[in-house]
Formats: C-alpha cells, structure tokens, sequence
C-alpha cells in the first residue's frame, strides 16, 4: 500500500476529493511501520503511542490530526489484513477486518476500499461486476468529482 496520506500536509484538491500527499521522511516511515508491527503483535496501546507522535509531527492542527489518524489506521490495518489472509491466516485477517470498522469511521473505510478498488481497476483495466458496482457506489456516497468517476467509467466491467 503507498506511504501517501500521512506526513508533510500539502493538500491537493483532486476531482472533489481532499487528498493527504506528501512524501516520509525515514522518521516518519519507520513510525508508520512500527505502528504496524504493533498492532500486528496485538499491542495497541504502542501502537497508539507511536500513532500520536507521529501525527503530532505531521498535523498542523487537531482536525487535521484526527483525519489524518484515521486515515492512517485505516490504511496500515487494511494492509496488515491482506498481508494476513494473502498466506491464509485468515483468523488474523478478521482480528484486524474487526479492528479497522470498529476503529475507523465509514467514511474512511468507503474511501479506502474505492482507492484500492480504483487502483486495481486502472491497473488490470477491468473489475468483476460486483466490485465495479463497488467502487461506483462509493464514488458517488463519497462525492467524487467527475474526474475520478471519469477514471472508473473506463475501466471495462467483468460480468
């Protein structure tokens, strides 16, 4: 999963989507992975610990800080659950599928599926139905402008 969304604070505006773009420093990009590393070893008050400093740094303000922190955890439990299932630990995948709707807001969660479903839309030019239908329906809840549900429109739907 990209290193984009936390760090820096530069703010793009993109299709009617607020973006979060900067890129790591190495401080940065060693907290993002040990928060990860904890919450993979079930440790989420170090997870925490590191997730507050880390945005302490790179926020420029409480509300920015709390977006960003849920984007943040939003994204590294949704890799840490890939990374589990892709290796068939799918007791640990559902750990973190729990964790990430019991700690992240819906919101973030659309968008964060519509991202990866976009980006592997673009990538294989195609989507199964379902996902196509997906990544649409999330577009649209989401309010996203017409250039990214330009970019979904071209990719192909698999029936």
């Amino acid at each position: 999963m990209p290193s984009h969304g936390v760090g820096g604070g530069r703010r793009h505006r993109e299709a009617g989507l607020e973006l979060q773009h900067a890129e790591l420093d190495r401080g940065e990009t060693w907290q993002a992975r040990a928060i990860l590393e904890a919450l993979q070893a079930g440790d989420v008050e170090r997870a925490v610990q590191l997730e507050h400093h880390l945005l302490a740094a790179a926020a420029e303000g409480p509300e920015e800080r709390e977006a960003m922190r849920d984007q943040l955890r939003a994204a590294m439990l949704f890799r840490a659950q890939i990374d589990a299932s892709e290796p068939g630990d799918e007791a640990a995948a559902a750990r973190y599928q729990t964790i990430l709707t019991q700690t992240c807001s819906e919101k973030v969660i659309r968008t964060l599926i519509s991202s990866a479903l976009l980006h592997a839309g673009l990538e294989l030019g195609e989507l199964p139905a379902d996902k196509h239908d997906l990544l649409t329906q999330y577009l649209d809840e989401n309010g996203a402008g017409a250039k990214l549900k330009g970019l979904a429109t071209g990719i192909r739907r698999v029936a």
